[in-house]
């Protein structure tokens, strides 16, 4: 009887474990942070997924010269790009190959999250799945516009959370993607918060 009563108990445990897991896995799959974690930049799904699966591939980063950039710019080898960043700021192992890949900055804090993805994908559809990340659950699209360049910017909102995005043509037919997510409350340098706007391609 007593072993009747636990298999009934844990047949009626398991579809609710079973329900918290599926909610976690959704939760995961959104990418959507937490209140105490900046909301992670996410590439999109090639780059994303050789984020994930490539092998660290920084000798061939440093194996690379970094590009001539404009003053106050800092120029990335692979792909070949420029950038302003704070100071601070600095490269982590980058995760690239050469047709996607992505490279994440050290920033210095727990509450900033800096990082730079490529993929042939183009602007028009990448810009589409920005503004459906920005839209999603409880985020918001506050503002997108044109850069310069040519490039898309996207700014949204998460709970504590502020998020820049653009959208850069970058070298040999890739596009650069860079988010920044950062809280206003502890307000990075203005550097961090233009740095996405700021990049550009190497002058030929």
């Amino acid at each position: 009887m007593r072993h009747a009563r636990s298999s009934l108990a844990l047949a009626a445990v398991l579809p609710l474990s079973l329900l918290a897991c599926d909610k976690d896995d959704a939760k995961g799959a959104s990418g959507q942070p937490s209140a105490s974690a900046p909301p992670a930049p996410s590439a999109s799904a090639p780059a994303a997924a050789t984020s994930a699966s490539a092998s660290p591939s920084a000798a061939a980063s440093a194996a690379a010269p970094a590009p001539k950039c404009p003053p106050g710019l800092t120029g990335n080898p692979v792909p070949a790009f420029c950038i302003k960043l704070p100071a601070s700021y600095s490269v982590r192992e980058p995760r690239i190959s050469p047709t996607k890949g992505s490279i994440s900055y050290e920033t210095g804090t727990q509450t900033d999250n800096l990082m730079v993805s490529y993929d042939s994908t183009s602007i028009a559809e990448q810009a589409k799945d920005v503004e459906s990340e920005l839209k999603f659950g409880g985020d918001k699209l506050e503002k997108k516009g044109d850069l310069p360049g040519g490039g898309k910017w996207f700014q949204g909102s998460h709970q504590d959370y502020e998020r820049v995005v653009t959208l850069v043509k970058g070298p040999s037919g890739l596009t650069l993607k860079c988010s920044f997510a950062y809280q206003p409350k502890n307000a990075p340098p203005k550097d961090a918060i233009d740095a996405c706007k700021s990049i550009v391609l190497p002058p030929s």
